[in-house]
């Protein structure tokens, strides 16, 4: 396996919802940001893709959350290359409290696109190689899940100039604050998120305005299924877990 990664982390408060605990999109971000360093310090970071002319671009995520991070809490947040093939490479994240409790495991599969042409090109042995990710044929399943049919809900998103990553295209994240989002005040309030997936589909654009739509799932009352559409084409598709919140 690829060379485990880990640093001390608070979240800082200003990442935290009205009950102190960092949203999904926020905690991903902490995960990603602590994935970079590692990535920086092995030469396998932003400028060194660059130099192929290429960007890293997510397609899956599956979350298995025991307890969302608090704001100020003392945390351990690790990261792990595992391995590659042809077409996709796979990395894990974690986090865990002071006492070692594991708190959030994420696994993911991230592919290269080449940033000239936006399209995906073979994975750079060279580049994941550095950070100690092991050749695999063996292709990654992710958890299959259902899709929206008939959206119970949806709010529209517009892409500012923030929003855009070194890539060019929307940050990762800010699927994953739309879709939670548009549960709204009353449902986000009342639940905790327990587990999730997702998988990214096409780019947002700059200036565009995304719809996220959000549809209970008629067979289980703890999931919620979602979709950001542009144009009615879909962006990205999830689906979340959830456990009812007390405060």
């Amino acid at each position: 396996m690829g060379a485990v990664y880990e640093e001390d982390y608070r979240i800082p408060g200003f990442l935290g919802d009205r009950f102190g605990r960092a949203g999904l999109a926020n905690m991903m971000n902490v995960m990603l940001e602590v994935s970079e360093r590692q990535l920086e310090q092995l030469h396998a970071g932003i400028d060194a893709i660059s130099e192929f002319h290429a960007g890293w671009v997510i397609t899956q995520y599956h979350m298995d959350i025991h307890r969302m991070p608090k704001i100020e809490e003392r945390l351990r947040v690790g990261t792990e290359a595992t391995t590659y093939n042809k077409y996709f490479t796979y990395r894990d994240y974690w986090i865990d409290d002071a006492q070692g409790n594991r708190l959030v495991s994420v696994s993911s599969n991230w592919v290269i696109m080449d940033l000239r042409t936006r399209k995906i090109v073979d994975v750079i042995p060279e580049l994941v190689e550095r950070v100690g990710a092991v050749s695999n044929r063996k292709i990654n399943r992710f958890p299959r899940f259902k899709k929206v049919t008939d959206p119970d809900g949806e709010e529209a998103f517009h892409v500012r100039y923030f929003d855009i990553d070194s890539n060019g295209h929307v940050n990762n994240a800010h699927y994953l604050e739309w879709m939670e989002n548009s549960l709204g005040y009353d449902f986000l309030s009342t639940h905790t998120l327990r587990g999730a997936d997702i998988r990214y589909e096409r780019e947002v654009a700059y200036g565009t305005t995304p719809t996220a739509q959000f549809q209970r799932d008629p067979d289980d009352p703890t999931r919620t299924l979602h979709r950001v559409v542009t144009n009615d084409q879909v962006n990205a598709e999830a689906q979340m877990i959830w456990d009812d919140f007390s405060a």
